[in-house]
This record gives structure tokens, C-alpha cells and sequence, in this order.
């Protein structure tokens, strides 16, 4: 049972209730809807994740996922598996992102690239000097900056949902 009263969106201000019903009314953002000032900049945060060319959906949900099953966020899992299917991840990608056996799942060199900066980063909390070069001379500077923000901001949440132990939503989806 979820730790925290999730709010009834009906009740908040116009913009939280056209940003939810636009993404799809979930319960994450009725928990996170508890803290109304901060709740428009983790939205527009999540926009430009999303709308950012920088990364395709696929490389995005790449790195949600395994941020997601490091992390034992049940709930990211149960929106972002999905997302995942629908960006083009097999069966078999989706269970070597679970696993973290990734040898012959198909996934490509910047996929790869990516996925040890999310195990280094999650695991160990810090990217060592060979890794951080690695990944900076596979992505620049700038694509490496919004690979660390979209691993902050999905390993955040899902603290924030362990935490408070949130129930996955019955049937409602996220609306990318």
C-alpha cells in the first residue's frame, strides 16, 4: 500500500492536471503531486528528456530499464517495459536488461557504451577516470551530460517510489 496519500488530480491546478491527463493520469504523478513547487520543474525535466534528439526512445528506455532493475523500481518496470516493446527492445534485450548478461542480446556499441555507464554509476555511485573517458569519447560532452541526467532523474524517482512504496497503476499507462 502506497506510503503517502496519492492526491486527487481533480483538486490541483490547471497545469498539473493538463500535464498529468497528457502523460496519463498515473499514479506517479499523484504521489508526486504532494509537492506542488517543485512538481512543474520535474515535469518540464521530463519533457525534454523525452523531446531531446539527443537520444532515440530506444536508448532512452535502454537506460530507464536497467536504471529500473538496479534500482528494484517495480514501478518504473511496469510503465517503462512497455515503452521499452514499443521503442523496438526484444524479449530477450528486455530479460538481458534485467539480468545484466548482455552478451548476444543484440544490443549495439553506444547501447553498451551507455548501459556500463548506468551499472558503474548505479552500482558504485561514482564513473572511474577509464570509464568516464570512455564514455565521453562514445558520446562528447553533451550527449554524455544528458545520458547523466536521464540516469539522475530515473534512479531519483525510483528512490522517491521505493520510498513510498507505490502501487503500479491498474490499467493507466505514461503517454510519451
Amino acid at each position: 500500500m502506497t506510503r503517502i496519500p496519492l492526491v486527487d488530480l481533480e483538486q490541483q491546478p490547471e497545469h498539473i492536471r493538463e500535464w498529468s491527463a497528457r502523460r496519463g493520469n498515473l499514479n506517479v504523478f499523484r504521489l508526486l503531486a504532494n509537492a506542488p513547487n517543485v512538481f512543474p520543474g520535474w515535469t518540464q525535466m521530463v519533457d525534454e528528456l523525452f523531446a531531446s534528439p539527443t537520444f532515440s526512445a530506444r536508448m532512452r528506455e535502454v537506460v530507464v530499464l536497467r536504471v529500473a532493475h538496479l534500482q528494484g523500481s517495480a514501478y518504473e518496470l511496469g510503465q517503462h517495459v512497455r515503452l521499452g516493446k514499443a521503442a523496438g527492445l526484444t524479449d530477450q534485450q528486455l530479460d538481458a536488461l534485467a539480468t545484466g548478461n548482455l552478451d548476444g542480446a543484440g544490443f549495439d556499441a553506444d547501447e553498451r557504451a551507455a548501459l556500463a555507464v548506468v551499472d558503474e554509476l548505479c552500482t558504485t555511485h561514482h564513473l572511474g577516470d577509464e570509464s568516464f573517458a570512455t564514455a565521453q569519447a562514445v558520446f562528447g560532452d553533451a550527449a554524455l551530460t544528458e545520458l547523466l541526467m536521464i540516469v539522475s532523474c530515473y534512479y531519483g524517482l525510483a528512490l522517491v517510489l521505493n520510498a513510498a512504496d507505490l502501487e503500479i497503476d491498474d490499467t493507466a499507462r505514461f503517454q510519451a
